[in-house]
């Protein structure tokens, strides 16, 4: 496992501080956050690379805080490879192997190659490969030595779409067969979904919130991490009380409350826990959207007009004026059962239950 406890690293003028966050033995976890939020600082504290100011690292149990990189039995995929040149794939992924057997290190060479689809590449040059080889070379050579713990720096960042799914797809049985402890870092929270069984978001040196991917996209803690992972509609605006708690009887300062959010023009009914400012966070998934009159008992419904029509394959996003800018997401086959056009005037209707306030 990897256990960071109270963490504290400082690069220039930059400052990683007071990080606590574990990743239990053979897991799958992502650190995510904009650029400069000091994702890369902190891989590089857990690999012995950055020198830590106070707080400690473990990898399963075992207390690293002052040990090197290389008493350290991990592996680790930089962005940019790091492959060295002169060597053919199959000693570049020999590398890590030194002091076994040639039979042993030609076999673990073979094997992976083998996994990671590049055996027909292992006694090319690494020169001339394209970005998805070089990367599966590089995640040969971090695996062959077996390491208790994997570190990944954006490993996908420098290859198109396609080879990511198919890279994301490998890393991931990869990832099962071996059973490594692995910890990535990306700016991407589609890859966190994919991929992570544990997220951790990091903005300006702390981890913002963390738990399970589902968890932090469907419940964030604030503005900024459900701006970033991307839940949907974020408004500010402020919660005022209007009656008890929903089963009617008095709301206590523990319990939930019916209210009213008020973003500029916009006025829904939610549920709340306490009154002043918040922001409310709405999937795009949970607007449900009609040409006509929607039956239900959701109690936020209201006319809106489509500004445009956002196709992304199987689902459309539709971008609605309902006095400020709301986004709901349909099938795209509903899209075009509706005829729904820019212009179209639709009803469209949401459960006050469905709206997170932060």
């Amino acid at each position: 496992m990897i256990q960071l406890d109270r963490l504290r690293v400082r690069v220039g003028d930059f400052e990683l501080g007071e990080i606590s966050f574990a990743v239990p033995q053979g897991g799958y976890a992502l650190i995510i956050g904009p650029t400069g939020s000091g994702k890369t600082t902190l891989l590089e504290a857990v690999a012995g690379n950055a020198r830590v100011r106070s707080g400690r690292v473990l990898l399963h149990g075992e207390d690293v805080t002052q040990l090197p990189p290389e008493r350290r039995g991990l592996g680790f995929v930089y962005q940019s490879y790091h492959l060295f040149p002169h060597l053919s794939v199959r000693d570049n992924i020999r590398y890590g192997l030194a002091g076994g057997t040639d039979d042993g290190t030609a076999r673990r060479a073979e094997e992976l190659a083998d996994l990671l689809g590049i055996a027909h590449l292992l006694d090319r040059s690494v020169r001339g490969l394209s970005g998805g080889e070089q990367q599966r070379v590089a995640l040969a050579r971090a695996l062959a030595p077996r390491p208790r713990v994997l570190l990944l720096d954006e490993p996908f960042a420098s290859v198109d779409p396609t080879t990511r799914h198919l890279l994301r797809r490998e890393l991931r049985s990869l990832h099962e067969r071996e059973g490594v402890t692995t910890l990535q870092v990306t700016h991407d929270f589609d890859e966190a979904l994919r991929l992570g069984d544990l997220v951790a978001v990091l903005a300006d040196g702390r981890i913002a919130q963390s738990g399970t991917p589902e968890a932090v996209f469907r419940y964030p803690n604030s503005a900024f991490v459900a701006r970033f992972v991307g839940t949907g509609n974020v408004l500010a605006g402020t919660v005022h009380r209007t009656a008890g708690r929903p089963d009617g009887q008095p709301a206590g300062p523990d319990h939930a409350f019916a209210a009213q959010f008020i973003s500029g023009p916009l006025v829904l009914e939610v549920v709340a826990e306490r009154e002043g400012p918040m922001h409310a966070v709405i999937r795009p998934e949970d607007i449900v959207l009609a040409r006509g009159e929607l039956p239900g008992s959701a109690r936020n419904r209201m006319p809106a007009r489509i500004v445009r029509l956002e196709r992304l394959g199987p689902v459309t996003h539709v971008h609605l004026d309902v006095g400020r800018t709301l986004l709901a997401a349909v099938t795209t086959a509903s899209a075009e059962e509706m005829a729904l056009a820019a212009g179209t005037g639709v009803t469209i209707a949401f459960k006050a239950t469905a709206i997170h306030l932060v």
